[in-house]
């Protein structure tokens, strides 16, 4: 939560404006870089097991801003963000008490906190009666199994099967509503996690092409450079670069 200050937050290479009175969110795995200038406000870090949800949905299914695809802040108007704050603090008022009886406490003022932020988000992202909708819940369930199984390198006809519908239409259904094809979001997730780990770890560049279950390094460069226009190294470069 940001309530002062400017600057820029890269959320998974996409940068962010950071602005008072708005709030960023990173879910795991992304990679984060912050740049900021005279700014204030918090940072809450939780786990989605301490979170504890009754509910068979994940975090980022009931809170659509944790989703892994979600690259943007939000905005909150002054009374929003000190409406946020005031819960923000009581937080750390109860963190600092002794004894383990008031993580309850601090689990319902999260889901509070949480609660708000999603209606505030869901105003901001409200459908535009006007414009046709495309949501569709085989595309978002094809992008959750792409999440889980990216590395095993499967097909889309693979994955169509596993939809119980066909690779065309799996493919229609992604280029209507996503702009891309069934192809294109599974690389887009391969190509992803291999600048997460360019970024974030010191392994060379045979060592990313095993972990990414390529059958060799050269097809892995041919890969990466096919989809970014760098090698992976020459990515890595660029990376240490601008640190």
């Amino acid at each position: 939560l940001f309530t002062k200050g400017k600057g820029i937050h890269e959320v998974d290479f996409h940068q962010i404006t950071v602005e008072a009175n708005s709030a960023h969110f990173v879910s795991p795995g992304q990679v984060h870089k912050l740049t900021l200038t005279n700014v204030e406000g918090h940072v809450l870090c939780f786990t989605e097991d301490f979170l504890s949800l009754r509910s068979k949905e994940n975090v980022d299914d009931l809170f659509p801003f944790y989703s892994p695809s979600n690259t943007s802040g939000l905005k909150l108007s002054q009374a929003q963000s000190k409406d946020i704050e005031t819960l923000i603090l009581l937080v750390m008022a109860e963190h600092q008490l002794q004894g383990e009886a008031n993580y309850d406490v601090l689990r319902l003022y999260l889901t509070i906190i949480l609660l708000k932020i999603k209606s505030i988000y869901s105003i901001a992202h409200k459908p535009n009666k006007y414009k046709p909708q495309t949501k569709h819940i085989k595309v978002a369930e094809f992008k959750k199994r792409i999440q889980v199984c990216y590395l095993q390198h499967k097909a889309v006809a693979e994955y169509a099967e596993e939809l119980a519908i066909s690779p065309n239409h799996l493919n229609a259904l992604c280029k209507l509503q996503e702009g891309k094809t069934a192809i294109q979001l599974i690389q887009d997730r391969l190509v992803l996690e291999a600048k997460r780990l360019l970024y974030t770890t010191e392994l060379n560049i045979k060592e990313i092409s095993f972990y990414l279950k390529f059958e060799d390094v050269a097809y892995f460069n041919r890969f990466f450079k096919k989809q970014t226009w760098f090698s992976p190294i020459q990515y890595r470069q660029q990376l240490l670069k601008n640190r």
